[in-house]
């Protein structure tokens, strides 16, 4: 399987590894390549999944463009998200296959503070904060806020992969049990 990234940040790469791994899937190759999102370097609630469709749309096009022959493209993007009075660090995965449908995954989320969000809403990282405490100034491309959040255990790939996975098994099962479970909506909503 031939996979276009929409991006060269190596823990991208490395998400989308954990995710077929998880799935079994071994047999696929990954080129990476440099595609913008169109939104923010730290986009906050509707611009995430944005991020991740746009990033798309121009691997497609770079795609068109080169002649390149692929079976999915894929492209994540993380974020921030207020949801009520509650502040999430989420990421967004769109998956577009070579007949052009979409597929959208999203993680499971990981709480942050209020204070936290609003660092970020006004144009601050916390990955410049959290580099400064860590004295490692390439976290983002590796443990990510997630892994440090998490002492580790949501490394940024991981927590990555998990919107991935999502996107994936939406589209593997899209004609199938989403396929029956619209069917049978239809029968039963009046």
């Amino acid at each position: 399987m031939k996979i276009i990234l929409g991006s060269k940040n190596k823990s991208k790469k490395e998400a989308i590894e954990v995710a077929l791994n998880k799935l079994n899937i071994s047999d696929y190759e990954i080129e990476s390549v440099e595609v913008s999102s169109h939104v923010s370097s730290k986009p906050l609630n509707d611009e995430t999944l944005l991020g991740a469709h746009n990033r798309n749309q121009e691997v497609m096009k770079y795609c068109l463009q080169n002649n390149l022959v692929y079976d999915l493209l894929i492209s994540i993007e993380g974020g921030y998200e207020q949801v009520g009075d509650y502040y999430f660090i989420v990421t967004y995965t769109s998956i577009i296959d070579k007949e052009g449908n979409e597929f959208i995954g999203k993680s499971q989320g990981l709480q942050i503070t209020k204070n936290m969000f609003r660092w970020v809403e006004s144009g601050k990282s916390l990955n410049k904060v959290i580099e400064e405490i860590i004295d490692n100034k390439n976290n983002k491309k590796g443990n990510g806020i997630s892994g440090y959040l998490t002492d580790g255990y949501y490394y940024r790939s991981i927590f990555d992969s998990t919107s991935i996975i999502s996107a994936y098994e939406f589209m593997r099962n899209s004609k199938t049990s989403y396929e029956k479970l619209e069917k049978k909506l239809k029968l039963t909503i009046k």
